[in-house]
């Protein structure tokens, strides 16, 4: 009896492991495809890739890979996307200028930030703001910014900046027009992040360099 439940749960994993596999290969070409479209570049995998960032989704996920990346130049700006395997789908925005002060924002739903230099700033629109330097953050989160706040999308979950890039998540299972609205959301939060001071340590390489 113990070898049939065995067996059962031998075929069930199998079964399980070939819709994923199933499920993953159709995002992918729904992704190929979005990006040959728009004149964008994608490759189906950087094992790399997560390793350039470390706050909000990124913070403590150097094991994941990126799967399903696209690169390419969005209305004048360096955008990357790429799903962080199954845990969520990930925006970055590229400055040209970076900053060493960090910004998050989240829905009061969200936990916290897992990064002990995160300091709760307080209400901002409908998210929350945790900063790295919370007197330059409160110069930054004017009326544009809250304005911001209001007007992006509720597929957009968490935005953050972290040196010269800023970021952004959605949903892993969401659709072009998502990433459409995910790119254009941390587009414009990127141009409100131009004020941030500039970086005192030698600016980051460019992923291509």
């Amino acid at each position: 009896m113990w070898f049939g439940l065995a067996l059962i749960a031998l075929l069930g994993a199998v079964a399980l492991l070939y819709i994923d596999r199933a499920r993953r290969g159709q995002q992918g070409r729904v992704r190929q495809i979005w990006a040959k479209a728009q004149g964008y570049h994608y490759v189906p995998a950087d094992p790399d890739l997560p390793s350039t960032f470390s706050r909000a989704a990124l913070a403590n996920q150097e094991f994941l890979g990126a799967v399903d990346v696209v690169e390419g130049v969005r209305r004048g700006e360096e955008f990357v996307l790429f799903d962080l395997e199954d845990a969520a789908t990930v925006v970055a925005v590229r400055r040209e200028v970076g900053s060493d002060v960090d910004l998050d924002l989240r829905y009061r739903t969200t936990p916290p930030p897992k990064e002990a230099d995160m300091q709760l700033l307080g209400s901002l629109g409908p998210r929350i703001i945790f900063a790295t330097d919370l007197d330059v953050a409160r110069r930054v989160c004017d009326q544009r910014m809250v304005a911001f706040t209001h007007s992006v999308p509720d597929v957009v979950q968490l935005l953050w900046s972290e040196g010269p890039w800023t970021l952004g998540t959605v949903p892993v299972n969401s659709s072009g027009r998502d990433w459409d609205a995910a790119i254009d959301a941390v587009t414009r939060l990127s141009g409100l992040l131009h004020v941030l001071p500039p970086s005192r340590r030698r600016a980051a390489p460019g992923r291509d360099d």
